[in-house]
């Protein structure tokens, strides 16, 4: 839409504006794993900010390597004029985005260096520590919460500084030419909803990639700010803005066709999910097996939409049980606790196994529920005794706290649920007492395996002396979750292992599977009751005031037994898939409220395996690693986060320098070259050769054309310059084989030319 040589003011305010808006938008991605607050605004001020003194430097630049290009020009110096111009465009980019720089630092500073939440203008040292420590506190939430967190301080901090990182980046690569390359550096703001929620919103999509589309119409590659076109004709001209609006009609299509195709695509049952489920075989209902296998890694999952929920309050009710197993042979588990019968209940009921909550119940909570895609004859509860009003025929199964019923959930059929809280608190947990366990036996059986014993005396170097069921319950968690070099691995394949609890105690990596088994093996070890509960995480936000559940939230987890108490879930797989501990299974926090349903991106999602310290194989050099009271959620500590910004800075500047120092290289002069100077001096004369004038009669027209304007035959030696570079011109274009004379000689023919042309005719 803007010619190349509109002009530098046009043409850099329409790059800023663009740079602007697209950056601005791939910053609303970020609104999928960090809640909208503050930040976007101070995001955006930050944003017009920074881009209007980079494009205002810019221009001011430019104007004035313009200026003395037409200068140059005029006094016959037109070969000077464009390496200036190309050096000019160059420094202008450099100077303007070091301008930007400053900008940036200040706004940052200015914003988040203060002590409140006020906007400081002035700042100092001590601006600076301040910013320094928010990035600490950051790295902090960014290593013990899962998207999407709240918008604090620290975590608003970075959102804003990462934004106004890239906006650099971009006009940077905008301002230097490089409009092709100047969409990639946004996939920085697009790569956090992409990893950890799978999605980017596509109104970000759309305006992101139009934005970068239309600005490839606004300065294309290989033109250079302030010199003038080949032909100014108006048949050039016309073909100049049909092809701007050619390519601007052709961003918007590809923006809105492919917009189109990803919508549609997700709107397939067969399509819809992430790439990586194309080539898996998606089923149109979600139903969770029995039957973990230790062996196996972790296969593909469907995103169809198991449940939705609605909760009162602001409390967290944790995942959604769907059953409890018992039964395992080493390898799988079984459905071996006897039936037994079914009770009848209604709204008014309170479903919780026998003698579970003593000592009175804590506040009550409604959660509304409306089945999804899910098939099961169990029917999703929250782990808290609660009362269910769900209609069809449906039992309460107390000794494994299921509500099953013959017909199972159907599609779109509504429960509602009261949640009733047992307040549980590591003081709590600690005073129940020791004797009293569950009314079936199985809960403290130990499959007999090859390393039974080995196990037995892992478990007791890990937690044996523990002085309660819970403290050992939590150096087992601790351990497993974050104490000894274990990494979260869906790729885990334990097919070949005779004892897969020791080879995953002993190779460290699995998913949710093998560390609550492991966990729920360990803990029978040390005869405390233990077994699984199957179900699903608590989702995420869906927009609507509530919850999705998807297959990606099914999740495995161990619990352990309390008399008084009841049956109490622990956390032993990392963090980076389930979230913040429960509070009560992390006594390092007190009684701090536990993480809220918006904090679950899916239990299972992979992710980057942190390097493991083969030191750490040895399962007696690092069970005593671990405390029993304490558990640090990081999985990589706060420098690991510094040194990857600086390694991306470096990469990118890097990038950034070897294009711009190829785009700074001297243009190796070449005849073809060398008459287009030529010809663009006569142009500045308004002298033009009409499309008819080929390369071999175009000296007697110029030369015809000057006895035209100043009455005086242009000089032989003049003529025979011209003729000897039209005629090498036309060597290149047209012959098999060529011997062009070198640069330096034409270098030297080119300047002699121009300064004999802009003498003749300005006689």
């Amino acid at each position: 839409m803007i010619p190349a040589h509109r002009g530098p003011l046009v043409r850099t305010v329409a790059s800023g504006v663009l740079v602007a808006i697209a950056v601005i938008a791939s910053m609303h991605a970020l609104t999928l794993v960090i809640d909208p607050g503050p930040w976007l605004t101070t995001g955006t001020t930050g944003v017009v900010l920074v881009s209007a003194t980079s494009c205002l430097v810019r221009y001011l630049l430019l104007r004035a390597a313009v200026d003395r290009a037409a200068a140059r020009r005029a006094a016959g110096q037109g070969v000077s004029a464009d390496r200036a111009a190309d050096r000019a465009s160059g420094n202008a980019s450099f100077v303007a985005t070091a301008a930007g720089v400053l900008v940036a630092c200040w706004f940052v500073l200015a914003r988040y260096g203060g002590p409140g939440q006020r906007f400081e203008p002035f700042v100092g040292p001590d601006s600076l520590d301040q910013v320094i420590e928010r990035f600490r506190q950051a790295t902090e939430t960014m290593s013990t919460q899962v998207a999407p967190v709240g918008p604090g301080e620290a975590i608003s901090m970075v959102a804003v500084g990462g934004t106004l990182l890239v906006l650099l980046v971009v006009d940077s690569l905008a301002g230097a030419r490089m409009p092709g390359f100047a969409g990639v550096p946004l996939l920085l703001l697009w790569t956090p909803p992409l990893t950890l929620i799978g999605e980017v919103q596509w109104q970000v999509f759309l305006i992101s990639v139009t934005a970068m589309l239309l600005l490839l119409t606004v300065d294309p590659v290989g033109v250079t700010p302030g010199r003038h076109s080949d032909s100014e004709s108006a048949a050039v001209r016309r073909a100049q803005r049909f092809r701007s609006w050619i390519t601007a009609v052709t961003a918007a299509a590809v923006a809105a066709a492919s917009l189109g195709v990803a919508t549609g695509m997700a709107a397939l049952p067969a399509l819809a999910g992430t790439w990586s489920q194309l080539i898996s075989t998606p089923s149109d209902t979600v139903e969770l097996s029995s039957d973990l296998d230790m062996r196996q890694p972790l296969s593909a999952r469907s995103t169809s939409t198991v449940l939705t929920y609605t909760l009162a309050g602001d409390e967290p009710a944790g995942p959604l049980r769907v059953m409890t197993l018992t039964a395992f042979d080493g390898v799988q588990t079984h459905r071996s606790v006897s039936e037994g019968g079914l009770a009848e209940f209604d709204a008014s009921s309170v479903l919780a196994p026998e003698g579970e909550g003593e000592g009175g119940a804590g506040e009550r909570r409604r959660m509304d529920i409306q089945i999804g895609q899910l098939t099961s004859t169990e029917l999703p509860l929250p782990l808290e005794p609660r009362t269910v009003d769900v209609s069809g025929e449906w039992g309460y199964d107390g000794l494994r706290d299921e509500v099953r019923g013959p017909g199972g959930t159907e599609p779109g059929a509504p429960y509602s649920v009261e949640i009733i809280d047992r307040e549980l608190t590591p003081e709590v947990l600690r005073a129940a007492p020791t004797s009293g366990d569950p009314r079936s036996s199985g809960y403290t059986q130990v499959p007999e395996t090859e390393h039974q014993a080995e196990i037995a005396a892992y478990a007791r170097e890990v937690a044996g002396d523990a002085p309660t069921r819970f403290d050992a319950a939590v150096a087992l968690q601790n351990h497993l979750r974050s104490g000894a070099g274990f990494v979260y691995d869906p790729d885990a394949d334990y097919r070949g292992s005779s004892d897969t609890v020791w080879d995953f105690l002993q190779d460290k990596e699995g998913y949710c599977t093998q560390y609550a088994l492991s966990m729920m093996v360990m803990a029978r070890s040390l005869d405390i009751p233990a077994r699984i509960g199957i179900g699903w995480l608590p989702g995420r936000p869906d927009g609507n005031n509530g919850y999705r559940v998807t297959g990606q939230d099914s999740h495995a987890w161990p619990e352990i037994y309390f008399p008084t108490v009841g049956w109490v879930r622990f956390e032993p797989t990392p963090q980076v898939q389930t979230g913040p501990l429960p509070a009560y299974a992390n006594p390092g926090v007190g009684s701090a409220p536990s993480s809220s349903p918006t904090a679950s991106r899916g239990a299972e999602v992979p992710t980057q395996r942190p390097t493991r310290d083969p030191a750490q194989s040895d399962p007696a050099a690092t069970a005593g690693g671990s405390s029993g009271n304490d558990v640090s959620d990081q999985t990589l500590p706060g420098w690991a986060w510094v040194v990857a910004v600086i390694i991306a800075l470096g990469v990118l500047g890097g990038a950034a320098w070897l294009l711009l120092r190829r785009r700074a290289e001297v243009e190796v002069l070449d005849p073809e070259r060398a008459w287009s100077r030529v010809l663009a001096l006569l142009a500045e004369q308004d002298v033009r050769l009409g499309p008819s004038v080929t390369l071999r009669r175009a000296p007697a027209f110029i030369a015809d054309e000057v006895r035209a304007r100043t009455g005086t035959p242009l000089p032989d030696d003049v003529a025979e310059r011209l003729t000897a570079l039209a005629d090498a011109a036309e060597e290149e274009r047209y012959a098999r084989s060529s011997t062009p004379p070198t640069p330096e000689e034409l270098e030297e023919l080119t300047t002699a030319i121009t300064t004999d042309l802009t003498q003749a005719l300005t006689r």
